[in-house]
C-alpha cells in the first residue's frame, strides 16, 4: 500500500506509469485519471531526483540506516506515479509546462493490446494503450512496473464501455 491516501482529491481513480510514443522517441508520463479528466504528467529526471531526496530525508528523520535509504529511494522511484492522487488537476498542470489535461467525455475509444517482443532473445510482453479522442490519438505503453490487471479496472472506471 502506498503512503498516498488520496484524501485531497476524492475524484481520483488512479495513476498509470506509461511511455507516450512520439515520432521517434517515447517519453515517460504518468496518466492521472479522475472521474471527469485525465492528466498527462511528464516524468523528468529532476522530478525523480526530488522524489528520491524526499525519501532520503524521510529515512534520516526516522533514524534509518543505509539499507533503509536505498530501499526507500528505490521505492520512491517505482511508486512515483502514486503521488498524483494527492494533487489537484491545477497542481499537476503547474508542475511542468509539458503537462496537459483532456476531458474524459472527449475520449471516444480506448484499445488495449498485449504484444510480445523480442528483448535480446528473451520474450517480453508489452501492454499498448491506444486512446482516441475527438481530435487526437495517444499511443501509450504501460510501464512494466504495473500489470494490466491493475491498469484495466482504472481505465474502465474512467472511460466505461469505451475500453476494449
Amino acid at each position: 500500500m502506498s503512503e498516498y491516501m488520496h484524501e485531497s482529491n476524492p475524484s481520483y481513480l488512479g495513476s498509470l506509469p506509461v511511455d507516450m510514443k512520439g515520432f521517434i522517441f517515447s517519453k515517460p508520463y504518468t496518466l492521472v485519471l479522475t472521474e471527469n479528466k485525465t492528466a498527462f504528467a511528464i516524468v523528468t529526471s529532476k522530478l525523480l531526483k526530488q522524489h528520491a531526496k524526499k525519501a532520503r530525508e524521510q529515512v534520516k528523520k526516522e533514524g534509518g540506516g543505509k539499507m533503509d535509504t536505498v530501499k526507500k529511494q528505490m521505492s520512491a522511484h517505482f511508486n512515483h506515479h502514486h503521488k498524483y492522487g494527492d494533487m489537484t488537476i491545477d497542481e499537476i498542470l503547474g508542475e511542468n509546462k509539458k503537462n496537459f489535461v483532456i476531458d474524459n467525455n472527449t475520449v471516444t475509444k480506448v484499445r488495449i493490446k498485449k504484444r510480445t517482443i523480442d528483448n535480446q532473445g528473451f520474450p517480453e510482453t508489452e501492454v499498448h494503450i491506444i486512446m482516441k479522442t475527438n481530435s487526437k490519438k495517444y499511443k501509450l505503453i504501460l510501464n512494466e512496473q504495473m500489470q494490466l490487471s491493475e491498469a484495466k479496472p482504472i481505465l474502465q472506471q474512467a472511460y466505461g464501455s469505451k475500453v476494449k
